[in-house]
């Protein structure tokens, strides 16, 4: 009898100023998807900012609930599902997750985001939004994805992940607060500046010279 392990997908209604303009626009109800390796979300991982004033250097980063509360006492609502897999499949997810985090030319799919009210998104080489990663595993683990990764938005895992909810609710009343993140709220510097432009400059080359699939 093959082992089972389980893999976590939590989608979350975050606080950001970005945040609530991919919900007004993109008409969704939650707007970030991540996966983790535990339950305990000690190893939680998404397409996202590095750094709280670095939007466009976003790229896989590890997550902590402080980064979702903002260390500010207000609500982040949720949605926990636990995913069943065998070992091989969980492996495989950690050794994906570890490739893509390791591989800096991986970045956020920032001009599908923010086309998608336009254009219902696009791929772009090396580029996940934190949705289309969230599909890209489930895709991979033979969930019923369908449609193409770009054009799923956090929303759409309810439905198809209903009999999966482990947990929905504010996140301090699944985990407590991780405590300050210095690493994240560190101030913006010139090298972040320098930094950002130039993976703007990289997305735009892939989404309007090297567009292809992944």
């Amino acid at each position: 009898m093959k082992k089972s392990k389980s893999i976590y997908i939590m989608i979350s209604q975050t606080n950001t100023r970005f945040a609530g303009l991919v919900r007004k626009f993109g008409r969704t109800h939650y707007n970030h998807a991540a996966v983790a390796l535990d339950e305990e979300l000690d190893q939680l991982y998404a397409f996202a900012r590095p750094k709280h004033k670095a939007v466009l250097l976003a790229r896989l980063v590890r997550e902590n609930v402080h980064r979702y509360t903002l260390g500010k006492e207000q609500t982040v609502n949720v949605v926990i599902f636990k995913l069943d897999v065998t070992e091989q499949q969980y492996l495989w997810v950690k050794n994906t997750i570890e490739q893509i985090y390791s591989d800096r030319e991986y970045i956020y799919n920032l001009l599908s985001v923010l086309s998608y009210p336009l254009s219902k998104g696009f791929s772009t080489y090396k580029a996940f939004s934190c949705i289309e990663f969230a599909m890209f595993i489930l895709k991979a683990l033979s969930y019923d994805v369908t449609k193409p990764l770009y054009r799923y938005k956090p929303d759409d895992l309810l439905p198809l992940l209903y009999e999966n909810i482990c947990f929905q609710g504010d996140i301090l009343e699944y985990k407590e607060d991780d405590g300050y993140d210095h690493e994240y709220f560190s101030p913006w510097t010139f090298h972040l500046f320098r930094e950002s432009v130039m993976t703007l400059m990289w997305l735009f080359m892939r989404t309007f010279v090297k567009r292809q699939g992944k």
